[in-house]
């Protein structure tokens, strides 16, 4: 289904795209901590890609996180996704009322964050850099559609600290 596709696309440039602080300070200007996605917004996009933005900003409204992830101070990422735990077999019944899922993957990393770029080496070794932006217990991911093979459009992704 095309909503788990882009979703699962928005988990690979997260994936790409988390960090922390050299100095190891937990802060409020620190990237250490317990993160969820709580927006996600596009410059542009077809209108379905808008309408999926819609759902996943609806159900983080509603507290169901579908990204987290936390960030140690020692430079490791635990990266948290329940996208594909959804089930939307009720929309096609016309039942509109999405559970949020209960069960979620998750994906260890290490990373860094130095002069707004977040740097993050997955478990194969592949080191990615990213824009983002710190602001006290808000962080926003720049995504760049073209830099990512499997999103096509551009926007943010904007995380909550717990």
């Amino acid at each position: 289904m095309k909503l788990k596709s882009f979703l699962s696309g928005l988990f690979i440039v997260l994936l790409l795209s988390c960090s922390s602080d050299d100095d190891g300070d937990s802060g409020s200007n620190s990237i250490v901590g317990s993160w969820d996605a709580v927006s996600l917004q596009l410059d542009s996009g077809s209108q379905e890609e808008q309408s999926l933005v819609d759902f996943f900003n609806l159900l983080a409204a509603q507290e169901c996180y579908l990204i987290s992830m936390i960030l140690e101070a020692d430079n490791e990422a635990t990266l948290l996704t329940s996208i594909d735990y959804l089930d939307l077999s009720g929309l096609f019944t016309g039942n509109l009322s999405i559970d949020c899922p209960t069960e979620s993957d998750s994906e260890t990393a290490t990373y860094s964050f130095e002069n707004d770029q977040l740097r993050i080496t997955d478990s194969n070794g592949i080191t990615t850099s990213v824009d983002a932006n710190l602001n006290g217990d808000r962080l926003t991911l720049f995504i760049e559609g073209e830099e990512f093979d499997d999103l096509e459009v551009s926007g943010s992704l904007i995380f909550e600290r717990r």
